[in-house]
């Protein structure tokens, strides 16, 4: 926040905030629910091989949820959604954590994607401009690339990660060792959807609408700020506004905060010549209404579901411990 702040004329950012127009920056707010419904969405074939049927209700709550944690600590979230779909659906939090881990590749796979279009969308010198740009490109794809290579390792030998996992526990009790394995045979059923070519078509349809409602969200603010007339910005700016704040998120910082407003400006004030003042004001209510909104619908089923903060950090898994039983899949 300082860095994105620093230098700000204050009375000059009060006096573009309370010239703009709100309804474009509330019109966030529908595609932001619509993108968390379609993550929810997608979320389920990640999940098929775990459990078959899960109710969408439920699959949307422990996502909200999973966001709204983000906003108070970095990557709480990750851990909020196990636990909120282990306790609506009794899916093994081991195995749902897995999933998500799926996921977190899945959109650096994406966002590759996204990345590599920016040149279609922007025939300014980019590079010049942000030096760093390509050079975090290249580790990001590198990191995938690896993450995803591992993924299918751990997926397809499985039986040399047991074997890992029985080498490192012979050391403790039998009942302890058993629980941790059927903990890692959980974590590792996160993994098998990956045999499921059918899902493959749908995990990547629902990406890019999720990518869609992204850009529509960095759209409709534009119009707020007057930036289409007096800038000439339209879809093809919102896509890169969008692609380069998106770094913003994976830095460790609750709900993006600093991190978001930094790239906004940066990509708006350098590559399209947009004044300080109002980047920076297009940022803060574009992060503002999008956090608050993510953060009144999480706590609504937060409560409504009956979570707790207390149980996030309980050991999985109750329903494997309590049977004896290998989780299915393994």
């Amino acid at each position: 926040m300082y860095f994105a702040f620093k230098g700000t004329d204050f009375a000059s950012l009060w006096q573009i905030l309370s010239r703009a127009n709100y309804w474009w920056i509330v019109a966030i707010i529908p595609p932001l629910m619509i993108s968390h419904m379609l993550r929810a969405w997608r979320w389920k074939y990640f999940l098929r091989p775990v459990k078959s049927e899960l109710r969408f209700r439920n699959l949307f709550s422990a996502t909200i949820v999973g966001y709204m944690m983000n906003n108070v600590l970095p990557r709480a979230g990750e851990i909020a959604r196990p636990y909120a779909i282990g306790k609506l659906e009794g899916v093994s939090r081991s195995a749902a954590f897995g999933t998500i881990i799926v996921e977190r590749i899945f959109d650096l796979l994406s966002f590759m994607v996204v990345i590599a279009l920016i040149p279609v969308m922007y025939s300014g010198p980019l590079t010049q401009i942000f030096p760093w740009f390509e050079e975090t490109s290249i580790w990001i794809s590198v990191v995938t690339l690896v993450s995803l290579a591992c993924l299918v390792f751990l997926m397809i030998r499985r039986d040399i990660v047991i074997r890992l996992v029985r080498f490192g526990t012979q050391w403790l009790s039998e009942k302890r060792a058993g629980a941790i394995e059927r903990i890692a045979h959980s974590f590792l059923d996160g993994f098998l959807f990956l045999k499921d070519a059918k899902s493959y078509f749908m995990i990547v349809f629902l990406s890019i609408w999720i990518w869609v409602f992204y850009i529509v969200m960095m759209y409709f603010p534009l119009f707020a700020f007057d930036l289409p007339k007096q800038y000439h910005l339209g879809w093809n700016a919102a896509f890169v506004i969008q692609a380069i704040s998106a770094i913003g998120f994976m830095l460790p910082t609750p709900g993006a905060t600093g991190s978001y407003h930094y790239f906004v400006i940066e990509t708006m004030t350098k590559l399209y010549g947009v004044d300080q003042e109002v980047s920076r004001s297009y940022a803060a209510v574009t992060h503002a209404v999008g956090f608050i909104a993510t953060m009144i619908v999480g706590i609504f089923y937060f409560i409504k579901d009956k979570l707790h903060l207390a149980e996030f950090s309980k050991p999985d898994d109750m329903l494997d411990t309590v049977t004896g039983e290998i989780p299915h899949g393994s």
